[in-house]
């Protein structure tokens, strides 16, 4: 005839629910052990508790219908929460929105004043522009009316004089050193000195014969 165990499946299976609900973990065949002071086969209790616990996970929760006036607050509560999330989400896109369209701003008005610097600045380079071309016009007009003032006759040169008969001879001597040199004397004036004529005789009467 069998021994009766020590401990029974229900006492085994009631101290692991036990544990549990105590612990708020999982419990293993050595925590029931020791709750039940180590009487008892480890090896059974083991096999007791699993397969409670096999037994446990096939059976399918019944799903219990909850009171109409909890689903009611269930579901105002839910409406409340997706508008609050959808007030949220509408808020922070029009902060968005709003902070994008002032940075826009911000930029425009930053290109507006830098586009107006630098059209001064083409502005002022442009006038120097057209002055500097009015001054090199001016400049080559009056280029222009000097040369068509000034004379066109060209001032004579002095003519070259003839070197004196001297110098000339001395030069020459000086070419051709071997060739004895030519006395030279200045040409002698002429003198128009006229001498006095001699008187004319004049006709002696002719006598006539007696």
């Amino acid at each position: 005839m069998p021994r009766t165990p020590l401990n029974s499946d229900e006492k085994i299976i009631e101290t692991g629910e036990i544990l549990e609900k105590k612990l708020g973990r999982e419990i293993t065949a050595t925590d029931i052990h020791k709750a039940l002071e180590g009487k008892g086969n480890y090896a059974r209790i083991r096999r007791v508790w699993e397969d409670h616990l096999a037994t446990k996970g096939e059976e399918q929760p019944q799903d219990t219908p909850l009171p109409d006036d909890t689903q009611e607050q269930i579901s105002n509560a839910v409406t409340a929460l997706e508008a609050s999330v959808e007030t949220i989400v509408r808020g922070q896109i029009a902060r968005m929105t709003e902070q994008s369209v002032r940075q826009f701003a911000l930029r425009e008005r930053d290109f507006a004043m830098l586009e107006s610097a630098h059209a001064k600045k083409v502005q002022a380079l442009e006038e120097e522009i057209a002055y500097l071309t009015d001054c090199l016009d001016r400049i080559e007009a009056e280029k222009v009316l000097t040369y068509v003032d000034a004379p066109d006759v060209v001032p004579a040169q002095p003519a070259a004089s003839k070197p004196a008969p001297a110098a000339a001879a001395l030069a020459e001597s000086r070419k051709r050193p071997n060739r004895p040199l030519k006395k030279t004397h200045p040409t002698a004036r002429k003198t128009a000195l006229s001498l006095p004529s001699a008187p004319k005789k004049s006709p002696s009467p002719t006598s006539k014969p007696t």
